[in-house]
């Protein structure tokens, strides 16, 4: 009997997703697999992330951790009681319902509008921050109520100040004011963790700006050298960039003329089986993966329209 490439997909995909299940403790039924978001990431090719991702409504969310940097979201008071019923928690700690998962809270920022939260093992944190925006609508139905009812005894903005609900508020001058929560990932974006973290290379930590851009260091290489290892940055948030290794032995005045003009071309010329990424904030660095390099999402860095006043560190004659 043979299979299909697709059949031995599936069963590959449905024992992983049986060994991973288990392991976090989850019983195994048909039901379940028909369900489970894990299972269809594994028959897509893709494989778990080193840590289990946050919860949304019951489902695992991986978008948070890989993709979008913002989301909106609903959220419950912070307080430490949560701790007696937050997985993983400890007693005394604060946690935040978001969409029905129990958040850490990191920092309070300000009280019921602002936090700072984490989730799990993950090296990350995400802004948790209440958003207020006009409600045109129920600001003009609130008029026109009190245009046809002068009598009404409707006092939403007793005294100084304004009335503040839990998902809207009315201010002196009779505005309506809708409330939402954003939730935003402060730092680079986690697809790295479907690879695995190393330990730096010492090579690593001789490496110098040979090219910079409005963004900073832009590649990264032996200082005075001609050629040599070369490490380019393809991302950056919140101060931190993440870089990627192109090679190991390149002439850096034909990788700072691409990395100008040919970013994409630069990109598509990385070789090899794995993605060597590494994480930096200035001079220090935060962290390095081993990224499968059909996993990495090298496609979605076009750089190309922005990185003008290019200045080359070693800059050639000739």
């Amino acid at each position: 009997m043979s299979f299909s490439d697709r059949e031995k997909q599936l069963v590959r995909a449905a024992f992983a997703w049986g060994q991973i299940t288990q392991k976090e403790g989850y019983t195994l039924s048909d039901l379940e697999i028909e369900k489970s978001v894990l299972f269809r990431r594994l028959l897509a090719g893709r494989p778990p992330l080193a840590f289990p991702p946050p919860l949304r409504h019951g489902f695992p969310w991986y978008d948070v951790i890989e993709g979008r940097s913002e989301h909106v979201v609903s959220a419950s008071e912070a307080s430490p009681e949560h701790s007696f019923i937050a997985p993983g928690s400890k007693p005394g700690d604060t946690y935040i319902l978001i969409d029905g998962a129990f958040w850490r809270v990191a920092e309070t920022l300000r009280e019921r509008e602002d936090y700072l939260v984490e989730w799990g093992e993950y090296p990350m944190q995400w802004r948790l921050q209440k958003q207020w925006e006009v409600n045109y609508e129920m600001t003009q139905q609130l008029h026109n109520f009190r245009q046809q009812n002068p009598d009404a005894n409707v006092d939403l903005a007793p005294g100084n100040g304004q009335r503040e609900y839990s998902e809207f508020r009315v201010d002196d001058d009779q505005t309506v004011w809708l409330s939402e929560w954003h939730l935003t990932r402060i730092g680079l974006p986690g697809w790295v963790w479907v690879g695995k973290a190393v330990d730096a290379d010492p090579a690593i930590l001789e490496l110098a700006p040979i090219c910079q851009d409005q963004g900073g260091p832009l590649v990264l290489g032996v200082a005075g050298a001609e050629r040599g290892p070369g490490w380019l940055r393809i991302e950056q948030a919140d101060g931190d960039s993440r870089y990627i290794k192109l090679g190991e032995d390149l002439e850096y005045k034909q990788v700072i003329a691409s990395a100008v003009t040919e970013f994409d071309r630069l990109l598509q010329g990385v070789r090899g089986e794995v993605l060597e990424v590494m994480d930096r904030r200035g001079d220090d660095v935060l962290r390095c993966y081993q990224v499968p390099m059909h996993l990495a999402p090298l496609e979605h860095f076009d750089f190309a329209d922005v990185n003008y006043d290019l200045v080359p560190d070693n800059a050639y004659n000739g």
